[in-house]
Formats: C-alpha cells, sequence, structure tokens
C-alpha cells in the first residue's frame, strides 16, 4: 500500500481527529486545514482544528473558519493529530511539541523541503506547489466527494502559495488541478473579493511606510525592507497585514533576493526571504534555525534589527559571491 492510500484508509476509520497547522497563518495552512476536517467530518468524525494564530479576516469568508481554536484552548488532544503545512511540530505553536505524548498517532502532510519528518505518517513532497495539492490526492484516494466549500477552500491554498499560478512551483498539474477545483464548484468570485479586492486601509497605510525602507546591497541583486515594532503599533497593524510585503523588494528589476524584516514584540526579528530563480533561500534560512522553500524561507533570530539585518544580509551575499557594502 502507498503512503497516500495509507493515509487515506487511517482517515476514513477515524472517529476522533485533531488537525493542526503553524502560527501566522497563510492561505495554504487555513485553505487545506478546512478542507481536510470538512471531508473528515461529513463521514461523521468529531474534528478539532487548531491554528497557531487567529484566522486572518482575509480568510475567514472560508466555511470552517469560525470553528478553529488556539492551541491553549485545548485541554486534551484525540488519539490522531494530523499536522499540515508545518516543518515540526513547534511550528503550530512554541511548546506544542511537549503535547506529542497526548496522541496516539500522527500524521504530517507537507510541502516543505525543510520537514522533519516528525510524524509516524509522512506525506512530505517537496514538489507539491501547495499543501493543499496533498490534501485534495488524499480526498480522491478516500473517496470523498468534493463539494464547493472543499474546493472553494482548496482553491485558496493554491492560488496563495503559487503567488496566483506565478511561481516557479507552479507545474502544469497545479493548473490542471485548478481547473478541476472550478469545476467542482470553487467560488472563484469570493475568493477573488477577499483575496485582493478588499484590501485594509491599514495595510495599504502600512504598505506606503515599509517601501520608504527599502534598501539594496550587492550591486541591486539584494533588497529588503524593514518594518519597525513602534510603526506596528503606531498604525495598530497585526501579522496579517504584513503578508506579502516581502514581494515588494524582490520585484525589483535586478533583485535576485528579496528579504523582509519584522521586529517583534519580544525583541526577535522575524526574517521572511524570497528568491527568484539563483539562490536557494531555504538553506540560507536553515542557517538560521529556519526553513521553508527553495523560493521561499523564513525564520526567526535575535535583535537588534540593525544587527539582524547585517547578519542574514551578508548571508545572502556569501551566495551572490558579492563583495559586500550595504546602501
Amino acid at each position: 500500500m502507498n503512503l497516500v492510500a495509507a493515509i487515506a484508509e487511517e482517515l476514513a476509520g477515524a472517529r476522533e481527529v485533531a488537525i493542526a497547522s503553524h502560527g501566522l497563518p497563510d492561505g495554504d495552512c487555513i485553505g487545506s486545514t478546512l478542507a481536510l476536517a470538512a471531508a473528515l467530518r461529513r463521514q461523521g468524525a468529531a474534528v478539532t482544528t487548531i491554528i497557531g494564530d487567529p484566522v486572518p479576516p482575509m480568510y475567514r469568508f472560508l466555511p470552517g473558519s469560525e470553528e478553529v481554536v488556539l492551541p491553549h484552548e485545548i485541554a486534551a488532544l484525540p488519539p490522531l493529530l494530523v499536522v499540515v503545512d508545518c516543518t515540526d511540530l513547534e511550528r503550530v505553536r512554541e511548546g506544542f511539541g511537549e503535547r506529542r505524548r497526548e496522541v496516539q498517532r500522527i500524521i504530517n502532510i507537507d510541502h516543505h523541503v525543510s520537514n522533519s519528518f516528525f510524524g509516524d505518517l509522512n506525506l512530505v513532497d517537496p514538489g507539491a506547489a501547495a499543501t493543499g495539492e496533498l490534501v485534495y490526492g488524499i480526498l480522491k484516494e478516500m473517496g470523498t466527494a468534493v463539494d464547493a466549500p472543499i474546493a472553494t477552500a482548496l482553491y485558496t491554498a493554491l492560488v496563495t502559495d503559487t503567488g496566483s499560478f506565478q511561481y516557479e512551483n507552479c507545474r502544469a498539474d497545479t493548473l490542471r488541478m485548478a481547473a478541476e477545483l472550478m469545476d467542482l464548484g470553487a467560488d472563484m468570485q469570493l475568493i477573488r473579493e477577499f483575496l485582493w479586492e478588499s484590501k485594509p486601509l491599514l495595510s495599504l497605510r502600512l504598505l506606503a511606510h515599509v517601501l520608504s525602507t527599502l534598501s539594496l546591497a550587492c550591486g541591486g541583486k539584494v533588497a529588503w525592507v524593514v518594518i519597525r515594532q513602534e510603526v506596528m503599533v503606531r498604525l495598530g497593524a497585526g501579522p496579517e497585514h504584513v503578508e506579502g510585503l516581502v514581494n515588494y523588494p524582490r520585484s525589483v528589476a535586478g533583485v535576485e533576493v528579496g528579504l523582509a524584516f519584522r521586529e517583534l514584540e519580544d525583541g526577535m526579528i522575524k526574517v521572511a526571504l524570497r528568491s527568484k530563480k539563483q539562490v536557494d533561500v531555504n538553506e540560507i534560512a536553515g542557517l538560521f534555525g529556519g526553513g521553508g522553500h527553495k523560493r521561499a524561507a523564513g525564520c526567526t533570530i535575535p535583535g537588534p534589527l540593525e544587527a539582524a539585518v547585517e547578519k542574514v544580509v551578508k548571508a545572502v551575499e556569501a551566495r551572490l559571491d558579492c563583495d559586500g557594502g550595504l546602501y
């Protein structure tokens, strides 16, 4: 029996399941979690959906998002835990790994190359454009009838993790899956409205400030922006307003690696890394305890902000064989 079939068989017989995914949730995390939860509930399973942070407003149009709970709100986990879109249990939330002893079985479904294979069953495929692709394959194997809400959740997972099908991870099979989901009733109008046509004014005010911090190095091959905590507080911005900002430095002509540095409340610095075609930013993030994909990765490192910027930019420059010098 292949791995997808083994996972499908185990899920088909499950009566009580928890599905968990990472903090600072994105569309793939949320869409994959909610699609799988909806399918398991339909077969009669009691399902708890756990995400490390609250679902951002832009994703609350997805059915089931109102039932998501935070890790600390769960007194006890059921025997079966399914973890989606996470490289390790700590990505759900710091300390979540300690709860492993509460469960009997862990199914790990992910597409990050840095996954630590922490499950009893590990479906990890870095070639998949999104974890939603893997969830869709499992549902097909289970014989689940994918209805419009599930198709909408999976399409959201797919479209967000491929940058609207623009990123290098988008393959012919990815587009075929998107077409199938459209045929199955994915609500394109709703997705379009919430993801691209309902930007909070606050997000645009933050963008205006962040673009003023744009800096370059390595002869224009590296670009980055910074988001200071005092700006976040002054504007009243949250993590959901930061999503996608790293794509602006990456989009500059001649830039190979784009970075975004966000100062957190505890003084740590969250770093987002994106590259176009040469640099494996997963390797760079790994130097600082992070990970992700070849073209998109992240890490969290100690501050202060200026020191963090210098450290990461130098690591990127080393990959590009630059002479150094920030400007």
